[in-house]
């Protein structure tokens, strides 16, 4: 089994996540949501893989999300077709 913990925001709450190793976090980059991410993610252990949740965002969006922040995964919630998904 994995477990991810989504909508993180807050660093003090990143790092107590943290502390508890899940397989992976997520950091929501849609400015509609309350838990929207605008911070600098802080050092987490390698273990634990950083996802971006974004939602109907544009692929440069994504692409500058991904670089600037490092993630290793990208979740995707608006209505992106297949053929986007894959590019």
């Amino acid at each position: 089994m994995k477990l991810k913990v989504c909508g993180m925001k807050v660093e003090s709450n990143i790092l107590d996540v943290a502390d508890l190793h899940p397989d992976y976090m997520g950091f929501i980059f849609y400015e509609k949501s309350p838990r929207y991410f605008k911070e600098t993610i802080p050092k987490l252990p390698e273990t634990i893989e950083k996802i971006g949740v974004f939602v109907n965002a544009s692929l440069d969006f994504l692409v500058d999300k991904i670089e600037t922040h490092q993630l290793q995964g990208v979740q995707l919630h608006g209505d992106e077709s297949p053929n986007f998904a894959s590019s």
